[in-house]
């Protein structure tokens, strides 16, 4: 392997077979989608299959995105048609879009990337919830047989062209039998190879069950055409790529600008255009597909505006339509197992060979197969577990997910997504407001004890609700305002305390306000008139009360009614964090006392050789029983910053070593990163995954898989700023099998014994147990070509 960083990312081989299947059968889908996008823009055809080509090859070399896959989309036809019209040509058209490209460059130079960071979680998904159900919806005509629209533009109710009722109404009284018994044949294939029989089996799950579908189509269509050519598919029920019969019908395809038309300030208003929208919809695009990524990578979202520039320079220099970052055939790709950025050049690859190559035989791939392809794409979208998913975040999850979905399926993406967005908005201001502030009253020794605890972001938007609240506080009460979780606290807020504490001694109420940070010893100085030293022993004092506080709240609950009683039972849950206290179990995941076991160390790790670990393990499996393990890191975590910055030799750094080491597999990973901070953030996450993979290898776990005890293992990262807890969603079972080391040894007396056969783990050096070997194994990296055996 190359130790070019470049190298490696460019020529990553490791997934080729997923990354084939992948390339190959996003570019069936989007011959049809390349040629119906230009008819419907009113462009030449073959300017769809261009913007193809260089969406796949020229987008795929230049962008960061490892999922992605780049061509002409349907949101950008009424911006071309729009552009055609005033402009007059495509020459003129083609000029106007190599402008949008060097502006898409410039906007990411400007680093105008940072809009996709401010649309909500929920809007992200409803978007692709809408996508799947569109594509659901737009495919029952070509299901039936009916395939004039091939366009598939991204809304139900279009402002131009029939909508999908007046098709399905269509469709309905033009059903083709042989369309739609190849849909029926190819729906019934793709759900058998979602069966664990077929997924198991050592030959057919090699197979992408769309390429069966693919196959399957046109020899059905041409058996037809053998024994009953009436019946058979012709015209736009198949694919229509144009057939080039000759070097020069192959070099009329491609034309230039017209750039006599430099100073029409027409062309300059229509690049901003195309511009703009583009950039957009990468950026929406490039954030959905990052959620759909199950290595849960990101892209640098300000070189693809940079990447979509030059695809865009490109295509409009040789005769192609303008491009984007397209979510239909990145899913496809996606769905058919690609993991890398080599399923879009070999996308970008197939479109080039097929027009040059074997054009009269794609155009023999009948509709109603890719449409079964692109349905069921869509399902697994849409699928019922993503509704529940979001209804179970809450209502303010909820509501803006489900407003996207209506809002996309009535207008179009942008207007749906900007839709969804105002609404996400509105809950985030709604939800600032409702919980600046926790308000507590408890009654201590005869004397009103009153905490008010402020919320991470407290604005003017909260002013007039915490002084309704300051208003009402008794006399002679004692009152605490809790700043230390704040990482805002707006002037307004500020003055307004500091205006009631000045007034709260005419009614005897005593005001501790305790702030975060660096300001928390000082302003307590303040507050109390009293020397340093004694502030000091006030921040330690409040620990007795915050414990007389939880007494007293504990008392309360066991008189309440409602009280559930305390358990007995064994824990169910092991937790493995972080030693940082920023980071306590029991409050992030709101459990009581009993309900979790938890470990804890410098960088949440998993090493074989903690004897402490290793007994808790043991403890917690063997003996407790528990059905989850938890390896829960944290951003901030102070423990992978010194493991990235400090080169000293210490204890602690000896430790961190196992860290570094994760830094140093994942160094083309996170060197791809814009800023350190992302890096550090990356490298949090990477090293949960790692300490899953080494928990999953430990004896107490083979043992409980061996003798198939329910045990589930899991990866947090816990962000102390949100308050969240994000699950990073690791599937041992598929991303081992992403992981095959395909040397394994067994440590005899006599030396390093090979093993045959595949050992599921990451390549790094462990020692595990197996079954049947008859003692540990150790899995080694690959050797060196010309290194004796045994021998990294």
């Amino acid at each position: 392997m190359s130790n070019q960083p470049g190298a490696a990312r460019f020529l990553d081989f490791t997934y080729f077979k997923n990354d084939f299947r992948g390339g190959f059968v996003s570019f069936l889908v989007a011959v049809p989608l390349c040629l119906g996008i230009a008819l419907a823009s009113g462009a030449p055809l073959f300017a769809g299959i261009i913007a193809g080509i260089v969406g796949g090859l020229v987008v795929g070399a230049l962008s960061k995105s490892a999922l992605s896959i780049s061509g002409p989309e349907a949101g950008l036809i009424l911006v071309v048609v729009s552009a055609l019209d005033s402009l007059g040509s495509f020459g003129a058209l083609q000029l106007a879009l190599c402008v949008a490209g060097l502006m898409q460059i410039v906007l990411g130079i400007a680093r105008a990337g940072i809009i996709s960071n401010f649309i909500p979680s929920a809007v992200i998904k409803g978007m692709l919830a809408a996508i799947g159900i569109i594509l659901i919806m737009k495919q029952l005509p070509h299901l039936l047989g009916y395939d004039a629209d091939a366009a598939e533009t991204l809304a139900l109710f279009p402002k131009t062209g029939s909508t999908i009722t007046a098709l399905l109404q269509t469709a309905v009284h033009h059903i083709q039998p042989t369309g739609l018994a190849i849909a029926v044949l190819a729906l019934a294939v793709l759900v058998l190879w979602e069966q664990a029989v077929i997924k198991q089996h050592r030959i057919l799950s090699k197979v992408p069950g769309a390429l069966i579908v693919v196959v399957l189509g046109v020899v059905v269509n041409q058996l037809v055409l053998a024994f009953n050519p009436a019946l058979a598919l012709r015209g736009t029920h198949l694919v229509q790529l144009p057939v080039v019969s000759s070097a020069a019908d192959f070099q009329n395809l491609f034309t230039l600008p017209d750039f006599s038309q430099l100073t029409n300030v027409k062309v300059y208003l229509a690049a901003l255009s195309i511009a703009l929208v583009a950039s957009l919809e990468a950026l929406l695009a490039i954030e959905a597909t990052d959620a759909l990524d199950p290595l849960k990578r990101k892209t640098p979202t300000n070189w693809e505006l940079k990447a979509q520039g030059a695809g865009n320079l490109v295509s409009g220099l040789i005769g192609g339509l303008p491009l984007t970052s397209v979510i239909v055939r990145s899913s496809v790709s996606l769905n058919a197992g690609a993991r890398t950025k080599l399923a879009a050049l070999l996308h970008g690859t197939f479109l080039l060979i097929s027009v040059l190559l074997f054009p009269k035989l794609l155009n023999m791939v009948p509709w109603a197969a890719l449409a079964a392809i692109l349905l069921v794409t869509g399902y697994k979208l849409a699928r019922i577990s993503v509704f529940k998913e979001q209804l179970q975040g809450g209502f303010t999850e909820f509501v803006p997910f489900i407003v996207t979905i209506v809002a996309i399926l009535a207008t179009d993406l942008l207007i749906g997504i900007g839709i969804g967005a105002a609404v996400g908005m509105f809950f985030i201001l709604r939800e600032s407001y409702r919980n600046a502030h926790f308000f507590e009253h408890h009654t201590v020794d005869g004397r009103d004890k009153i905490r008010i605890s402020l919320g991470e972001h407290v604005s003017f938007l909260n002013k007039a609700s915490i002084l309704t609240v300051l208003k009402d506080i008794p006399e002679n009460a004692t009152l605490e305002i809790d700043g230390t979780n704040s990482a805002f606290i707006d002037r307004d807020i500020l003055s307004a305390i500091e205006h009631f504490r000045d007034t709260a001694r005419q009614r005897n109420i005593q005001v501790v306000f305790l702030r975060k940070g660096e300001d928390y010893t000082q302003s307590l100085a303040e507050q109390r008139r009293v020397s340093e030293p004694e502030a000091e022993f006030e921040a330690y004092y409040k620990l007795f009360n915050n414990d007389r506080n939880w007494v007293s709240q504990k008392l309360m609950n066991s008189r309440h009614p409602g009280a559930e009683p305390a358990t007995d039972d064994a824990p169910k849950f092991l937790f493995i964090g972080c030693c940082d206290s920023r980071v306590p179990a029991s409050e992030i995941i709101g459990t009581a006392p009993g309900e979790v076991f938890v470990h804890r160390n410098v960088a949440n790790l998993v090493v074989s050789t903690d004897l402490n670990l290793m007994s808790v393990l043991e403890y917690a499996v063997e003996v407790l029983g528990v059905e989850h393990i938890v390896v829960c890191g944290h951003y901030g975590c102070g423990g992978v910053r010194v493991a990235m910055e400090s080169p000293e030799n210490s204890l602690l750094t000896s430790w961190l070593g196992n860290v570094r080491e994760v830094m140093q597999r994942y160094r083309t990973e996170l060197e791809a990163l814009e800023t350190d901070e992302e890096r550090y953030r990356r490298l949090v996450e990477l090293n949960v995954i790692e300490q899953v993979y080494n928990l999953y290898q430990t004896n107490a776990v083979l043992q409980a898989r061996q003798h198939s005890r329910p045990l589930h293992i899991h990866g947090w990262v816990y962000d102390s700023h949100a308050g969240r807890i994000q699950d990073l969603q690791i599937d041992t079972r598929r991303d081992f099998a992403e992981y095959d080391t395909a040397l394994r040894y067994q440590l005899r007396p006599d030396g390093l014994a090979r093993l045959g056969g595949t050992l599921h783990q990451p390549p790094a050096i462990y020692s595990i147990f197996a079954n049947n070997t008859g003692g540990p194994i150790i899995a080694i990296p690959p050797l060196r070509g010309d290194a004796p055996l045994g021998t990294p």
